[in-house]
């Protein structure tokens, strides 16, 4: 029993040593649109709060959500600093310029960023939008009705788990601006929203007009703009009364992008932001991601078996079945029990009155040295050394002797 709880202890050190992990600053890419780490102590300039305000009240704001750097409550990465919404049912709105106009060209957009859920969340979405570059965009202003260009990550509400990506743009057959929404992953969801750890949320969007999704560097979506997305069903309808008109020499095309921004109603308080990334180069993020997401990562098998046993306890038994049972017995094999050792070892004796392996060896060398000059004398110490015994038979035979 003891060794098998040492098993299970030393099964425990790596996850004990990966929860005291430091965190390190990381250097801003200079290839990078956008990146933040959320090192400082305090909201940097950069980043403007809503000022918008209710259309039927004028005189209050529409976004009186708090907003704060704070570090995480995760402690497997000591440190860390994020954007934290702080203010459970009411609304936030944040952004923040992008470093230059992201334009949809020839080069791939790479957007990425955590999500931390440190409570269970009831209703709440957590996804961030690319806002469409314009002369007259206001961060100050930012609200619902900002145009963007991309919307995307995870949404919840009741039993429904989501992670959104939707574009915004011109049909050039109408005209008119629309939207369009990939289909939800054929994975299930859930654990993003209830395991109480951050996840990375990583898009990646093609100049052949494909696209990918992938959450802690898993994919787990993807597909085509021009083919595998859906539009609303008041949009279907326009789309299809215009059909026969859907036909324009003008190429499909994404807005530019000049801005990053949340507009959030959580009635979750203390979801965390961290480490958002926009770059148009693959290597540059891969890179990023190292530096950031990876401080967090300790691979390996050990790891993963443990992460598992947090919803479900009963692998621990599994484990010391499969794992520990057979090396307990290899142990007691190599190093076995003096207990269960031969039994010409002194201490596992019992109380008898047989002559004993030590005793058999002193008769032995008596018969050997019976004949010899010192017999007499070998014989004398054999008597001696021999054990007593309180046997009346045995005595008798001694005197008769």
């Amino acid at each position: 029993m003891t060794r098998c709880l040492l098993f299970c202890f030393c099964l425990s050190l790596p996850h004990s040593s990966a929860a005291q992990i430091a965190y390190r600053r990381v250097a801003i890419p200079e290839q990078a649109y956008f990146a933040e780490p959320f090192d400082a102590a305090a909201l940097d300039r950069n980043w403007v709060l809503s000022k918008a305000v209710k259309d039927e009240q004028p005189q209050l704001l529409k976004y009186d959500g708090e907003w704060l750097i704070e570090e995480s409550r995760e402690t497997r990465l000591l440190g860390n600093r994020g954007l934290v919404l702080k203010s459970p049912g009411k609304h936030h709105a944040i952004s923040a310029y992008l470093r230059k106009t992201y334009h949809f060209t020839d080069k791939p957009l790479c957007l990425q960023y955590e999500v931390f859920f440190p409570k269970t969340v009831d209703c709440g979405g957590a996804y961030i939008k690319l806002l469409s570059h314009s002369d007259d965009l206001r961060l100050s202003w930012f609200s619902d009705a900002t145009p963007y260009t991309i919307m995307f990550g995870p949404d919840k509400c009741g039993s429904s788990h989501k992670i959104h990506f939707i574009f915004r743009h011109r049909n050039p057959a109408t005209g008119t601006f629309e939207e369009k929404h990939a289909r939800q992953p054929e994975v299930d969801l859930s654990d993003y929203f209830t395991d109480q750890r951050p996840h990375l949320y990583t898009l990646n969007v093609y100049p052949d007009h494909t696209f990918e999704i992938l959450v802690d560097l898993t994919l787990i979506n993807k597909g085509s703009l021009l083919e595998d997305m859906l539009s609303s069903q008041a949009q279907d309808q326009e789309d299809s009364a215009s059909a026969e008109h859907r036909r324009s020499d003008e190429p499909f095309t994404l807005s530019s992008v000049s801005a990053v921004g949340f507009e959030l109603l959580s009635l979750t308080a203390d979801v965390m932001f961290d480490n958002i990334f926009v770059s148009d180069d693959l290597e540059v993020s891969r890179r990023w991601t190292q530096d950031t997401w990876g401080q967090r990562q300790t691979p390996g098998v050990i790891e993963k078996l443990l992460m598992a046993t947090v919803k479900r306890p009963w692998l621990w038994g599994v484990y010391v079945v499969t794992v520990g049972l057979p090396i307990i017995l290899f142990i007691s094999l190599m190093w076995p029990d003096k207990r269960f050792g031969p039994p010409d070892q002194d201490y596992y004796y019992k109380k008898t009155d047989e002559p004993q392996a030590e005793d058999r060896q002193d008769a032995e060398e008596l018969v050997s040295r019976a004949e010899g000059p010192a017999g007499a004398q070998a014989e004398s110490r054999a008597v001696r050394r021999a054990p007593r015994n309180t046997d009346n038979s045995c005595s008798a035979e001694l005197s008769n002797t």
